[in-house]
């Protein structure tokens, strides 16, 4: 969890069942399928949910999942 959460800011979190809860109460499943990157991520009020999904190396799905939610919560 560290190795792919550090790099983007993100220090501790919990897991389970596939998806990590984020100190900030948001929610995010991350995938992957042959050059495929996915991102399921959920607002820490529960109310919106956006998904990323992008075949580009190096993938930064978990960015624009944070910057698409910046604008549909504010």
């Amino acid at each position: 969890m560290g190795d792919v959460l550090r790099p983007r800011g993100i220090e501790e979190g919990r897991y389970g069942a596939g998806i990590l809860l984020l100190p900030d109460k948001s929610l995010v499943h991350r995938g992957g399928w042959e050059g495929f990157h996915s991102t399921f991520k959920v607002s820490p009020d529960r109310d919106t949910a956006v998904t990323v999904a992008c075949n580009a190396d190096p993938p930064d799905n978990f960015r624009a999942a944070d910057r698409l939610l910046a604008i549909w919560t504010k």
